[in-house]
């Protein structure tokens, strides 16, 4: 029997941690495919770079997953047992601590060993071999924009700079940052890749014969320039990781050993503790699965992402204590290597209580039975006296609420029902991600509140104001998840169930209730091409009020090529400097305007003194192009306007992602509508949870073809469309599958 049950919980232990391995690791590997095509797109390398790199970065991602995954499938298999009366008829043939702690150290002990041979021996390698193919992909990627007369360059490393090749080999450098602005103009240029810190690959640039001016702006001086040789450098763009990549991350465990460092301390530890925590975290969910049948009513997932956020925000306090040096001690490095013992320790406790009998109350057993019995009925008397004051108010409320609903007339019941339905769950729906905002963005910000001295007020205003550009981004998810859960609670409760037997189909059900998802579809549709566009400037005025300093951040390029008149310009708030693509002499070698001026300045070639330039109108030819700073802020219609004179392949994804992303939630309600009509026994969760796989997934399609998109790689407005037809033809194949 022994050797039966053992082989019952390792296969019951064993399934859901596969699939719980493939649920978290399909959520990693979609983060990084969306990380390595913004970094391939923005290279403009070929597209077939995309499966080696993701290969190379699983055994990273392996490393994360496997105590993901322990947690889970730990936790979803003992919670299957428990629900199903399975461990009550296990435990009543004596099975106990010994029975359950056995299984768990074959599965420990199997994890440990791939766990530390994937951190020790494959992930170093993997790291190096990835750095090796970044630097081939760079070489091939070098052809696109650095060929003559193609379409100016903006390294997405670093947003202030641009390169140009004339079509007569002629190389124009330009640069904007705090300090100065050059236009630096070369003869010709030689390429070569290079190496920067943690391994990131850098491209670096030797201008032969070359001039140029340089505008410093702090004392308004100007040099110009004469050099035979000048090498400057630009950082690949570099995929988000969720380990940041340094040099530790490329070196063997011995090589990690013979330089000691902050760095290759907190790498060696972590290369230690993760094993360990896959097996910690593995007892811990088996203890947190294992209860009673009645109160087992899932939640697997959210106890499971409970316990993974409080062990890894723990793992990077530690370490972000270690790498910023702020203690010298040795506390951080032996909690770094104790922690993973610690959720060892807790699984095993917790275990050992949950296979004690139940005890119905922890207090009253240490009172005396008269102290109980007193205590008992003076609980009973306070809410008997709670009861009768709150009893008249309830009652005329309810009143009320009856005189009303009699007097409305009997038709629209179902419409009325309907509409209160999705606004309620649409509403909660809101409510939780707007929290969540409230939260992070409160959480992000609130060192600079309190370092500069800002008052709360200002935050809460900016907070205001980024609602729309925000919203525009979540409401097609909440308009899948108020969907779904509108759906599954009328089949739930059975309500569902009444309406097809009173002759009621679906499409007679959803027509009823247009008016409710029908002005949420027209509030997205509103926010996103009227609101948003205005908000931003408000909301970028209060960020850098809040942080009391100047940021160089960007959500798209600040770049402006006017190809009509041969100027790049650069954006710069209310501030723009124009570079002239023309030859020494045939133009000035830098402009300056501001927004509202009716004429630039002009610096001549070989000039020491800034002079009157071109009229405004004629840098500008349309009003929509001397209006707004950056394509975030610019109204809809004005982008239209600016893709007319600039055609520029990001902003042309921002403007139809303004016109069509209210597509997304309908289309995404209709790909999960044979998900959304659980069984009454079966519960909302899957549905639930189901739907948010969904509407992650879709975000990654929607990231992968808009920086397809933003890249010139594919038409723009197909790189929008594409995601929300990918999902409207995945609805129209599982359409068959629906049962209502």
């Amino acid at each position: 029997m022994r050797s039966t049950i053992l082989r019952y919980l390792l296969k019951a232990w064993t399934l859901p941690f596969l699939g719980a391995l493939i649920f978290y690791g399909g959520l990693l590997m979609a983060y990084e495919v969306v990380g390595v095509s913004k970094e391939i797109f923005a290279m403009g390398a070929p597209f077939r770079w995309l499966v080696p790199l993701l290969a190379l970065s699983l055994p990273d991602n392996l490393g994360l997953v496997l105590p993901m995954a322990s947690v889970l499938g730990g936790l979803m298999g003992m919670q299957h047992l428990s629900e199903g009366s399975e461990m009550v008829a296990a435990q009543g043939l004596g099975v106990g601590m010994r029975a359950l702690v056995k299984p768990w150290l074959i599965l420990a002990g199997i994890l440990l060993v791939l766990a530390s041979a994937n951190a020790h021996l494959v992930v170093p390698w993997a790291n190096a071999t990835q750095r090796g193919a970044q630097n081939q992909m760079l070489e091939e990627a070098r052809t696109r924009f650095l060929r003559p007369g193609s379409a100016p360059w903006f390294p997405p490393s670093a947003p202030g700079d641009a390169v140009w090749m004339a079509p007569d080999g002629q190389v124009h450098l330009m640069e904007v940052n705090r300090d100065t602005v050059q236009h630096l103009v070369a003869r010709s240029l030689e390429w070569s890749p290079g190496e920067g810190t943690g391994g990131n690959a850098t491209i670096s640039l030797t201008l032969k014969d070359l001039k140029g001016s340089v505008f410093h702006r702090k004392d308004q001086s100007i040099v110009h320039m004469q050099e035979a040789e000048h090498r400057y450098a630009f950082s690949a763009p570099q995929a988000p990781r969720l380990l940041k990549p340094t040099d530790a991350r490329y070196m063997t465990t011995p090589q990690l050993l013979a330089q000691p460092g902050f760095e290759t301390t907190v790498e060696f530890i972590r290369r230690l503790s993760l094993p360990v925590a896959s097996c910690g975290l593995l007892l811990l969910g088996v203890a947190l699965g294992l209860g009673h049948p009645r109160f087992q009513k899932g939640g697997a997932i959210l106890k499971s992402l409970g316990v993974i956020l409080v062990y890894y925000l723990m793992l990077k306090y530690f370490e972000n204590q270690i790498l910023s040096a702020k203690s010298t001690a040795l506390f951080p490095r032996f909690a770094l290597l104790a922690l993973p013992w610690i959720f060892l320790g807790a699984g095993l406790l917790l275990l050992r209580r949950r296979l004690h009998p139940h005890q119905a109350n922890r207090i009253y057993r240490f009172l005396p039975m008269k102290a109980v019995l007193r205590l008992e009925a003076f609980g009973q008397e306070c809410s008997k006296t709670c009861w009768s004051s709150l009893r008249k108010p309830l009652d005329k409320f309810k009143m009320s609420l009856e005189a009303k609903r009699s007097a409305r007339p009997s038709r629209g019941v179902l419409a009325r029902w309907t509409r209160g339905l999705w606004w309620r769950n649409w509403g909660g729906v809101m409510g939780t991600f707007l929290a969540l905002s409230l939260l992070i963005e409160y959480a992000s910000l609130a060192g600079d509140l309190a370092k500069n001295k800002v008052s709360i007020l200002i935050f809460f205003k900016y907070w205001v104001w980024n609602l729309p550009p925000f919203l525009s981004v979540v409401l097609p998810l909440a308009f899948l998840l108020g969907g779904v859960l509108s759906l599954s609670d009328a089949a739930v409760s059975r309500e569902w169930v009444a309406l097809r037997a009173g002759g009621a189909s679906l499409v007679q059900w959803c027509r009823s209730g247009w008016r409710a998802w029908g002005g949420v579809l027209i509030l997205t549709f509103v926010l996103q091409v009227l609101v948003a566009p205005f908000a931003y400037r408000q909301q970028d005025r209060l960020y850098h009020q809040i942080l009391a300093r100047p940021t160089s951040e960007y959500k798209s390029k600040p770049w402006l090529h006017l190809g009509a008149t041969g100027v790049v310009w650069h954006l710069e708030g209310n501030l723009r400097w124009g570079f002239p693509l023309k030859p020494a002499g045939e133009a000035p070698v830098l402009l300056c305007w501001s927004r509202g001026e009716a004429r630039s300045a002009a610096l001549p070639w070989g000039g020491l003194t800034w002079v009157d330039g071109p009229m405004a109108s004629r840098l500008f030819p349309s009003e929509a192009l001397r209006r707004s700073s950056y394509a975030e802020d610019t109204a809809t219609l004005d982008l239209v306007s600016w893709q007319a004179w600039a055609p520029d392949p990001e902003r042309a994804t921002i403007l139809w992602t303004r016109l069509l992303n209210w597509l997304a939630g309908p289309v995404l309600l209709f790909a999960m509508l044979p998900y959304a009509f659980p069984s009454p026994r079966g519960g909302r969760g899957t549905a639930l949870g189901l739907s948010l796989v969904a509407g992650l997934v879709f975000m990654g399609l929607q990231a992968l073809f808009s920086g397809a998109a933003k890249a010139g790689d594919l038409p723009a407005a197909w790189g929008v469309l594409c995601p929300i037809l990918l999902l409207f033809g995945f609805g129209l194949l599982r359409l068959e599958r629906l049962r209502t």
